[in-house]
Parts: structure tokens; sequence; C-alpha cells
């Protein structure tokens, strides 16, 4: 049989991992497009050594493309044709197994990892591989950290398994992914497309990426995203508040201690009592509870199960200093979107607030829309703003109003408590939360 030419592209976003985890079961000749420049002529030597994989330029691709099956990620720029994008090759790659698992998947573009966290404790009475942006865990036991969430860490997050042999043992997956899905597998979870950015080169956008979710024995679906993209499409869907979805909450009443909201789960209600302070953290509620009643577990169950579920640090989480309340989003997914609501959501509480904005560049493949952002703070008013970090320097360089600016968010912090009175002082900064746990840690 004559041997084919896989070509794998991106060594950013996962492609050597797919080319590893490809070689150890091929006799097919190996290809690697390098896109961003990654590689150091010495690292590609010695992985051409390894795997026995010839690196290529563009204009090498270009001469005989047809030659080549090609492996890209769905979001690259298309400067060459693609056959298998990584999520699909990633279904290619787990069919060689034969596995007795089932796989729950988180995407979109705000929300997946509060809902997979919250989804692990619903499900802590089975054995479950839990692959988020932050850790890999099994059973609550942390197997490995830092790793991305593109679709090559679900290769990463199965070795692990096998390598702590636990593979046969493993009754549900839950995978947190960036741009879609890996196809064909049991329940997937689309949580929103809160901005619908271009990807691949603005050729595409990730509300196209993230239509692979309906390749699922089941769907659960953001209501809004869903009539605007997906209508033509069969899913449950939810809703924080349009009674027009399947699932939606009403009678809201929030508290910092504990909020309440009425489930309309079908034909269905359940009062659910749990801490949230604004509209997204009962979205994310929503979604785990859902996903559990769609899992056949029992609902007294499912609920019961949210009681051990603690505010997630980082998302919409807070801690008491000083008798002040300060009301944490610490994360690499924010954007101008979110931002807003975290805003908006202020207005729930009664009392005037102080908001530490800002943030590091570089954490995340898309730079936050800064225009966008001082637009919206341009156009709001009364409201006490102080940047920190490389995002606010930037940010109070564009927006009309002068602003104090902090080079670190702890300096920031340190401001807040010493010169101002506010009751809630809200961070919202687009870093690692674990960049800031201990400073502010160090403030209680």
């Amino acid at each position: 049989m004559r041997k084919k030419n896989v070509l794998f592209s991106d060594a950013n976003h996962g492609g050597l991992i797919l080319l590893e985890e490809y070689h150890k079961f091929t006799n097919n000749n190996l290809f690697f497009y390098d896109v961003y420049d990654k590689l150091s002529d010495d690292e590609k030597r010695e992985l051409g050594i390894k795997f026995g994989v010839e690196f290529l330029s563009l204009e090498d691709i270009k001469s005989s493309e047809d030659s080549f099956v090609k492996v890209n990620p769905v979001h690259m720029p298309p400067v060459i044709g693609t056959d298998y994008t990584h999520h699909e090759f990633v279904d290619y790659l787990l069919k060689k197994n034969n596995f007795s698992f089932r796989i729950i998947q988180v995407t979109g573009v705000k929300g997946k990892t509060s809902v997979a966290t919250m989804l692990s404790h619903i499900l802590e009475d089975f054995n479950t591989l839990v692959l988020t942006s932050s850790t890999l865990m099994y059973n609550g036991k942390v197997l490995m950290e830092h790793l991305s969430i593109t679709p090559a860490s679900i290769v990463l997050a199965i070795n692990r398994a096998k390598e702590e042999n636990i593979i046969d043992c493993i009754d549900f997956c839950i995978f947190e992914v960036s741009l879609g899905v890996v196809p064909n597998n049991f329940l997937n979870i689309l949580t929103n497309v809160l901005e619908d950015y271009p990807i691949a080169g603005r050729s595409s956008s990730a509300s196209v990426a993230k239509e692979s979710v309906f390749s699922s024995k089941m769907t659960l679906c953001d209501y809004g995203s869903f009539v605007k993209y997906y209508s033509n499409h069969d899913a449950v869907t939810l809703s924080f508040d349009d009674s027009d979805a399947d699932i939606f909450a009403d009678n809201i009443e929030y508290s910092l201690d504990e909020s309440r909201f009425v489930m309309n789960y079908f034909d269905s209600k359940y009062e659910i009592y749990h801490f949230a302070l604004s509209d997204f953290y009962i979205n994310n509620l929503l979604f785990a509870i859902a996903a559990g009643f769609m899992l056949g577990i029992d609902k007294k169950v499912v609920i019961s199960k949210l009681s051990k579920v603690n505010n997630i640090k980082g998302r919409n989480s807070y801690r008491k200093i000083d008798n002040r309340t300060v009301i944490e989003d610490i994360n690499p997914g924010l954007n101008a979107s979110s931002i807003k609501k975290c805003i908006d959501n202020l207005d729930k509480h009664n009392e005037e607030a102080l908001i530490i904005m800002g943030g590091d560049y570089g954490i995340t493949c898309e730079e936050i829309n800064e225009k966008k952002l001082t637009e919206y703070i341009d156009g709001i008013n009364n409201t006490q703003i102080i940047f920190a970090g490389e995002v606010g320097k930037s940010l109070a360089e564009q927006v009309k109003v002068k602003y104090k600016t902090f080079n670190s968010l702890k300096d920031a912090i340190t401001y807040s408590l010493e010169k101002e009175d506010n009751k809630i002082i809200q961070i919202i900064y687009r870093s690692e939360y674990k960049k800031h746990d201990e400073d502010l840690n160090y403030f209680e």
C-alpha cells in the first residue's frame, strides 16, 4: 500500500501533540508546518530524529499541496487547505481506542471553566476525568496543571489517565475545549457566543467553529446563540431569563451570602439556593444543573450536590477584607462584553462600587477589544475606576476621563483599601488568577 503524506500544522496550538500521538501507530510519511515559526532549527532537528518528521516551508507545501493530507487548527489562516481540523483529528485518534466512558464537552466564548467545574461536583459520585483551563483532575486529584484547552490537550489527558492506570475506571470525561468540540461524543454544551470574533485570518468566525457542538448525541445550547446562528439544528436551549427557551430562571433574589432563583426546566420548576452575585453566575449554574438532568442523574441529587460547589476563584468569586466585599473577576478569558457584564451587575448590590480594571497582554490568542471597551467606559457615569497592569495603562491612555493608574494589581488594591471607603471593590483583571492569589490572601 502506498504511504500517505500527512502534514500537521501549528506548534503553538497542539500540532506537535497530534504528530507525536499519530507517530505511535503509522507508517505514513510525516511532515510539519510551523506556521508561527515557534521552533528553532535545533528543535526541528531533534523532532525530525525523534518522529521521522520533515519540516516544510509554505513554499514547499504550495508546490505540491494536493499530495498532503493536511491537519490544521480551525483558527489557522487559510494559507493552505484543510482535510481535518485538529478537533476532527482528535476524534480520529480517540476512535483508535475502545473507550466505554461518556465524553461531555464544554465550549463557548465565556463560562466554560465555571460550567465544567460545577458539573464535576454534580458528578462526584462517578469516576470523572476533568480537563479545564487550569488543571486536569481525576476524582478531585490534580494530575496535571497548566494545560491549554486546545483539542490536542484531550490527547494529553487520555494519555495521562493511561499512565495512572485509571483509564478503564472512568465513567465520565468533562473536557473544556476552545473553538468548538471534538465531534461524535455524548453531550456537548455551548455556553454562549458572546462575541462572534473573526478567526482563520478573518475567513471564518467563532460561531462557525462552534457549530461542531451539534455533532453529539445531545446538545445543550445557549438560547440567544441558537436563535441567532443555529436554528436549523436540534438542541435543548437555555437562557438566563428568556421564557421561550427550554430552560430559564425567574424570581431571582440576589444576596452576597446566598441568592435564590427558580429554575424552569421544560414543564417543571426547581427552587435553587446558591452563591451567585450575577446573572452570568446563575446562567452557569443553570447549565451545570441542566447537564446533570440530561445525563439522567436524579434531580434531587443534582441539586443537593450544588451545595458543595464553592465560589470558583476568579470567576465572580468574592472575599471579605476589612468589612469590604472584594468581588474577583480575574481570568484570561475576559473580553469587552464580559467586562461590561461585570460592571452592569454591580447595580444589583445597592452599593457604590470601586472598580479595579486591567490585566496582562499575551495570555490568550485573542487580545481584548480596547476600542469597544473604552467606548463603553466613556459612556458610563458616576463610576469610580482604577486602572492597573499593562492593559490598564493602555486603557487609561485612551479613555476621555483620567483615572488613577497603578503598575500592579497589588498596588491598586492597597490604594483602594487605604484611601477609599467603598463597601464593594470589583476587580476585573485579565490575567491568570494564580499570579495574584497570594497578593489577595495577603490583605485578608
